[in-house]
């Protein structure tokens, strides 16, 4: 299997630690934003949207990160184990945590901070108030279970941990969400490999940020 990925990527670092709690080897390619090897004619013709993590599999691209989660866990993960409960009525619940990331949590982290980061701009403060009512519903969500989709580690876990890490690197506050720090604190004794691979991707971006700097 090829894993096109880059480590400052949260939804790339989700494919890497759920592959090694399943003990799977990635050809790893690891792409180049300053490269642009995004937007190479090479990758375009793999992947269209030409984002990342993409999971190539005896040819066929699968190129959404939650849809990467689901097929991982639907074909590696043991008999027994719950990444991807088998019960379609907990499934629903774990899909909908993942796209609650993709569509709501994600886009609202992506919205206000890029202008911050790439551009340098002011940031925008509707954007932020989207984005604190996005972490509100997270915690509501995790008032009353240990994980995001029941008492259970999921996929949907791994996908929205390493979402939250980039608040925690860009230093949103998060003290007011009870449940989500409880979540977060949780969700790293847990996930195999979390903490190592966080902290390489907070030196990485941090050079990234120094190399941006520079060019200022």
């Amino acid at each position: 299997m090829d894993l096109y990925y880059n480590i400052l990527s949260p939804p790339s670092r989700a494919i890497l630690l759920l592959g090694e709690a399943l003990q799977l080897k990635f050809n790893l390619i690891s792409l180049d934003v300053h490269r642009k090897d995004y937007v190479n004619p090479a990758f375009k013709k793999i992947n269209p949207q030409h984002t990342v993590p993409t999971l190539v599999v005896d040819g066929v691209a699968i190129c959404e990160p939650g849809a990467i989660l689901i097929y991982l866990a639907e074909q590696y993960a043991p008999a027994g184990t719950t990444y991807y409960p088998p019960d379609p009525l907990r499934r629903a619940i774990v899909n909908q945590r993942l796209l609650f990331e993709c569509g709501t949590l994600y886009k609202c982290i992506f919205v206000y901070y890029s202008p911050v980061v790439l551009e340098r701009a002011t940031p925008v403060e509707t954007d932020r108030q989207k984005l604190i009512e996005a972490v509100a519903v997270l915690d509501g969500i995790l008032q009353h279970s240990a994980f995001v989709a029941g008492d259970c580690l999921t996929v949907a876990d791994y996908s929205l941990v390493c979402t939250v890490s980039m608040l925690v690197v860009l230093k949103f506050e998060l003290s007011p969400y009870a449940a989500v720090r409880r979540w977060y604190e949780r969700c790293k004794e847990v996930i195999a490999g979390y903490t190592d691979l966080t902290q390489r991707a907070v030196t990485m971006f941090q050079k990234w940020m120094e190399q941006e700097n520079s060019k200022s």
